[in-house]
């Protein structure tokens, strides 16, 4: 059940959305379609794009997340830049759902430059995925989504179509998305910095991001970038 002490209609309010394991399919759906109805997506539905973080700006043809997309990220590292992707929609106001990752650190999402004001965490069971998802497209500007299963062609194609119609950008972290992705982006190499010969601390972790995808994007890019930086945020290489 969601905990309903955390929801409010308000901006500036925490939202944290659990899926009872007793409750049945239709109440889970249910509850995910009340979360669309009390979250308005802050960016304007007539806008083309969400803006993203500066030193992402070159993974993406148009610099920027095109609604109705699918971006998929793979490699060590991919649920930190699956975030550094929507922190830049994040913070221009829109609300982003991450769905299925038990383990999400949500200070290093903060520090990242998600607004947690404006984020739900969906915990759906293995068999409601497509259900879960499927309630958020259109209620959520960003759906950030780590499957624990294989999703199928047919369901691929069909939240490709939902999120075309509705304008939601969905991130998809692991393997490949079935149908492909819009914009995908493969992370070759990710080492530490900070460590030394056993001593030191972690300050930031270099990635080394190839990109590619269908249409426009699928000219081959490369990137090297921060993520996080030595304060938490996504950080440029010093030239």
């Amino acid at each position: 059940m969601f905990d309903t002490r955390a929801m409010a209609t308000g901006h500036a309010r925490n939202l944290a959305v659990e899926l009872d394991e007793r409750a049945d399919s239709a109440t889970r759906r249910a509850e995910l379609r009340l979360v669309g109805e009390r979250v308005t997506p802050m960016a304007l539905a007539r806008e083309q794009t969400l803006p993203v973080l500066g030193p992402l700006v070159p993974l993406f043809p148009e610099g920027a997340l095109r609604r109705g997309s699918i971006v998929g990220i793979r490699g060590s590292g991919a649920t930190s830049l699956a975030m550094a992707v929507a922190a830049g929609p994040s913070t221009s106001g829109a609300w982003t759902a991450a769905v299925g990752d038990p383990d999400l650190g949500l200070a290093a999402v903060g520090e990242l430059g998600v607004a947690l004001e404006r984020l739900l965490i969906v915990r759906p069971e293995p068999g409601n995925w497509s259900s879960a998802l499927a309630a958020l497209v259109g209620a959520v500007d960003v759906v950030i989504a780590a499957p624990r299963h294989r999703i199928s062609d047919t369901d691929a194609r069909r939240m490709a179509a939902r999120l075309r119609e509705r304008g939601s950008v969905l991130i998809h972290i692991g393997d490949r998305w079935p149908v492909g992705a819009d914009v995908q982006l493969d992370i070759a190499t990710g080492e530490w910095e900070g460590l030394g010969d056993g001593h030191g601390v972690l300050r930031s972790r270099r990635l080394d991001i190839q990109g590619g995808g269908r249409g426009s994007a699928s000219r081959p890019r490369q990137l090297e970038v921060l993520v996080p930086g030595p304060g938490g945020a996504v950080a440029a290489l010093a030239a």
